[in-house]
């Protein structure tokens, strides 16, 4: 199995055993329910249907009996993970994982989405450089330029950096090292920065580690 449910915390910062000072990000791992566990034979595929972060509203009928059916209760974030036939047969619906599944883990893989921050222009966008400041530039200092060409073809080619949406897009972080894992309060603790504003779902997988690394 590759991974779990979560939701970001925010960031803090955590003194390493050699005593420098490294930034983490705080990601709360709450009881992840088997909802359902998804084989071959029946779907094509080996996988596990996990949900996780209590619902705040009344479900519809049908997606409410798909939990009551498993004695679980109602919850907002269904995922699926793929696993092996041997890690399946040790799992049965109903059944809750918590962070402890990271506890030998060194690195993983956090999806999220990023943080959406509207329409921008492009320097802010795709990093640009503004135009001068002064001698004779006037309305113009944070305009893209050019983006056309001449009589041939006489349009702007298609993926053209320019200004438009930026963020709330689907993003993932990789190779991430685990700094800990503290069962007691469901936390993972994990280097570096991760996708999304404090509070967003995020899904945490293993990630794995080349050898002599």
């Amino acid at each position: 199995m590759s991974g779990l449910i979560g939701i970001k915390c925010g960031s803090t910062r955590m003194f390493a055993d050699n005593g420098t000072v490294e930034q983490v990000t705080l990601i709360k791992v709450d009881a992840n329910y088997v909802t359902m566990i998804k084989n071959v034979t029946q779907h094509g595929y080996d996988a596990v249907q996990l949900a996780s972060v209590a619902a705040n509203k009344k479900l519809t009928k049908p997606i409410a009996g798909q939990f009551s059916a498993v004695g679980v209760a109602a919850q907002r974030v269904v995922k699926e993970f793929r696993l092996s036939q041997e890690e399946a047969a040790d799992l049965k619906p109903g059944s809750a994982l918590g962070v402890a599944f990271f506890a030998d883990t060194k690195a993983v893989a956090v999806t999220a989405t990023s943080k959406g921050k509207g329409f921008a222009g492009c320097i802010k966008r795709h990093n640009f450089s503004s135009q001068r400041a002064t001698h004779g530039n006037s309305l113009s200092h944070r305009a893209p330029g050019s983006t056309g060409q001449c009589q041939f073809p006489g349009r702007v080619n298609p993926g053209k950096k320019m200004a438009g949406q930026l963020g709330s897009v689907q993003r993932t972080m990789r190779n991430l090292k685990v700094m800990g894992v503290d069962e007691e309060k469901g936390l993972l603790i994990v280097k570096g920065s991760v996708p999304g504003k404090t509070g967003a779902v995020v899904f945490v997988k293993k990630y794995p580690v080349k050898s002599g690394v």
